[in-house]
Formats: structure tokens, C-alpha cells, sequence
């Protein structure tokens, strides 16, 4: 599928894991705003980069590529969940620990959890987005929304029955309203609380909340 510019968007391929491992890290962990702005602010662990890039193997990843340059620009991580994901997720988080991946596994855990996307939807196939990003000199082309609209298609394709996502950012969750998504859950940061009654999160505004969302294919 191309769009009607000099930018074409390609499922991506195992050949092309280091370059999206490094546009991950370049544009992806330092901007989201889990990853970005809590310690270590900007940096994923091992563990966080290959649960985002084992999805390549399910064909529902998407990059983005500038045609003349034939630079990766941005990249869509996507692959499948299970109706059990709240669970799989919890045991990640326990195994992982107190560390910062470990805390963002439980919030994924508990949003699972809360939102009951399968009961709620009586689907079982579900496409999730994991995350996206773009390369800052080519933000304001709807590289984005382009990506969304692309696993629309894509998971009716492989016969999906639902496309969801997480948004930490506000930036991105404004992006599913605008497209007509469901939200079906809200957790606000500031009410996220560790232990010591601490918010585990403390992004800078605008991103003072993460919302869950879904579109029925």
C-alpha cells in the first residue's frame, strides 16, 4: 500500500529488525512517555526492545519509508492478543520486578484487566497496537494516522475481529478520537499509585493520563 506522496508504508520484514531496533530507540523510547520520562528517562531495557520487535514475526508490523531517500522514517509495532493478556502480562511484571519495565508491564496488566476488551466486544481475534513513532523531521505528513488506517485493513486481512491500543501519549489518543476509535478505559497518572502513595508515573503535561482504545473490524 503507498500513500499518495513520497512516503510508502511496508509491513516489515526480519531482515529489517536492527534498523526499526534503532528508530525505536532513536524516535520511540525517548518520546514515549513511560519509557521517556521515567528513569532511566529515554532508555528501554533488552527485555522492553524484543517485546516490541518479536511482533515483527506475526507480518503486522508497518514502516514507513521516504520513497527518494529510501530512509525508514517511522515504524508501527503491532501483532496479536490473547484474551488472557491481563495475566500474561502480571506474570511479566512479577518476573521483571521493580524495575521500570516492570512497572510499565503491571499498568499494561491492570488496563487489560479493566477494560475486558473480550468480554466487552465478544471477539477473541485482537490486533494490538503496541507503539509508534516517527521520525521528528517528518511530523506534521499524518504518517500516524496513516500507519492506523493501513492495520485497519490489514487485520480484516488476517481475519482480526478487533484493533486495539494503549495511548501514553496525548498525542496519539488524539489521533484514535479523531478516527472514530472506542474509549474503553482511562487511567489518569497522578491516581496511579505505588506503595508510598506515589504516582509510578510522572510524564510532563500534556500526557497526564493513558487511554485504551478500540475499533471493531
Amino acid at each position: 500500500m503507498s500513500c499518495p506522496d513520497d512516503i510508502e508504508l511496508k509491513i516489515i520484514q526480519e531482515e529489517d529488525r536492527q534498523q526499526i531496533r534503532e528508530i525505536l530507540r532513536k524516535y520511540f523510547f525517548t518520546d514515549e512517555p513511560l519509557t521517556g520520562y521515567t528513569e532511566p528517562q529515554g532508555v528501554a531495557s533488552p527485555g522492553e526492545e524484543e517485546f516490541l520487535l518479536d511482533n515483527i514475526k506475526y507480518g503486522s508490523c508497518v514502516m514507513a519509508v521516504h520513497k527518494p531517500s529510501n530512509k525508514i522514517i517511522g515504524a508501527c509495532i503491532a501483532g496479536p492478543q490473547g484474551i488472557d493478556e491481563a495475566d500474561q502480562l502480571f506474570e511479566a511484571a512479577a518476573i521483571e520486578g521493580n524495575t521500570k519495565w516492570g512497572k510499565i508491564l503491571k499498568l499494561l496488566g491492570c488496563i487489560e484487566r479493566d477494560a475486558k476488551v473480550g468480554q466487552r466486544y465478544g471477539v477473541e481475534r485482537i490486533l494490538y497496537i503496541i507503539g509508534t513513532c516517527v521520525d521528528h523531521t517528518m511530523r506534521g505528513r499524518n504518517i500516524a494516522a496513516r500507519f492506523y488506517d493501513f492495520l485497519r485493513d490489514l487485520g480484516r486481512e488476517k481475519g482480526y475481529q478487533l484493533l486495539r491500543a494503549d495511548c501514553s501519549s496525548f498525542y496519539s489518543a488524539r489521533i484514535k478520537e479523531h478516527q472514530g476509535w472506542d474509549c474503553i478505559n482511562t487511567v489518569v497518572y497522578k491516581e496511579y499509585l505505588d506503595e508510598n502513595g506515589k504516582p509510578v508515573f510522572d510524564p510532563p503535561p500534556p500526557h497526564v493520563c493513558c487511554k485504551s482504545y478500540a475499533l471493531r473490524l
